[in-house]
């Protein structure tokens, strides 16, 4: 889960991301499967975040980033109108308190089937930069009468606070 280091020396995910007041965590601290538990206890400790000082932020998660084996599951927990996998007749609290207005995205290309992870809104998290636009050529082959096209652009992707994202590798 975000195993390379970013700016502050940690991994993405981690439990270790330094700060004045001791480390901080953006990562579940026992990994856990997708369930209604696990969800909720990645809500409360989004909500409980602290800036570099140690004082409390107002960050909330806004989108569940999973990978395709947990789509139906996801599903389940998030959209059901009452607790899913009970016998008990209690509401959906994910549902009913709007707890990820953005609802749930399919990662098709995260390799671990069972990790995911909470976007939150926190401000200046993911970047993406566009270093050179797109820029498009044709012309005619003369040989063959066949038109040739390009097109060019590059990116530049990264991330400048871990507060953005709060993961689990999964159990």
């Amino acid at each position: 889960a975000g195993a390379s280091a970013i700016g502050d020396g940690a991994a993405l995910c981690s439990s270790s991301h330094p700060s004045l007041t001791g480390n901080q965590r953006n990562i579940l601290s026992t990994a856990a499967d997708l369930n209604e538990t696990s969800l909720e206890q990645m809500m409360i400790d989004i909500a409980g975040l602290t800036d570099e000082r140690g004082l409390k932020i107002a960050v909330r998660g806004m989108k569940l980033i999973i990978p395709k084996e947990l789509q139906f599951i996801a599903e389940r927990v998030l959209n059901s109108n009452l607790r899913a996998g009970t016998a008990d007749n209690d509401l959906n609290a994910m549902k009913s308190m709007g707890m990820l207005p953005d609802g749930a995205v399919v990662n098709h290309f995260l390799t671990d089937t069972d990790a995911f992870f909470i976007k939150t809104d926190a401000p200046n998290g993911f970047k993406m930069f566009q270093r050179t636009p797109l820029k498009t050529a044709m012309e005619g082959d003369f040989d063959t009468g066949n038109m040739r096209f390009k097109a060019r652009e590059r990116y530049s992707f990264g991330v400048s606070d871990w507060r953005s994202v709060f993961g689990t590798p999964g159990a």
